[in-house]
């Protein structure tokens, strides 16, 4: 008995010590924003669910603050998070997610969300997508789409 508990014990820490956990950072940018103006709600919104998203699917999830531009950058978003990707990189980040939240000064809700997913290992894009702003009825209602977008992300990481 003592022989087979210490073997199930010794091949559940060999197991354990193998699992390798993927790093998922998350950055978000609003654009036509203006500066005087808090953060809106619906940035938080995507934020929260994408973090909250990966972390119940298992994987280790980070984020950086909430970065603001006057307008669309010109180029590749991520060139603006270059330092953050390199942060996130250098603390063990695998893939990184960029919401871009595109606003129209004075409007509530995004006119179009650009996300990209990035393999940080690779240095490349896997995927980007853009989806067309809404006005929900209910938080609800939002957080729910926003989660199945969110989990529609996970395959193309899996994949990986």
């Amino acid at each position: 008995m003592v022989k087979k508990a210490a073997a199930i014990f010794i091949f559940g820490i060999l197991f354990v010590l193998n699992i390798e956990a993927t790093m998922v950072s998350f950055f978000v940018v609003e654009t036509g924003v203006p500066t005087e103006v808090g953060r809106r709600m619906h940035s938080m919104q995507w934020e929260n669910t994408l973090l909250d998203v990966f972390f119940d699917e298992g994987y280790i999830v980070s984020n950086a603050v909430t970065l603001r531009l006057d307008s669309k950058p010109s180029g590749e978003i991520q060139k603006v998070f270059e330092a953050d990707i390199r942060e996130a990189r250098s603390t063990g980040a695998n893939f990184f997610i960029i919401a871009q939240l595109d606003y129209s000064s004075g409007s509530l809700m995004p006119l179009e969300i650009t996300l990209v997913l990035f393999n940080a290992d690779e240095n490349r894009k896997i995927y980007e997508s853009q989806i067309a702003g809404k006005t929900y009825r209910t938080t609800r209602e939002e957080v729910d789409e926003l989660r199945i977008i969110a989990k529609g992300l996970i395959p193309l990481i899996n994949a990986q």
